[in-house]
């Protein structure tokens, strides 16, 4: 398995993670495993803690 690699967008704050990711419980059991995930950091998503996009119609309607 290689690394997973993190990119944090300056402008609309998202998280994305590019590979496999384990959620685990705070006893350090894996809940699932997940690839290429990407985290709100807007606060704008529908479908939080995961990314929509809409912080697209947030930086559509500043132009």
């Amino acid at each position: 398995m290689t690394n997973a690699r993190i990119f944090i967008n300056p402008e609309s704050g998202s998280i994305k993670i590019i590979g496999a990711v384990d959620f685990v419980d705070r006893e350090g059991n894996i809940l699932e495993t997940k690839e290429n995930v990407k985290f709100c950091g807007c606060g704008l998503s529908k479908d939080k803690p995961n990314c929509d996009g809409s912080h697209r119609d947030k930086a559509a309607k500043k132009d």
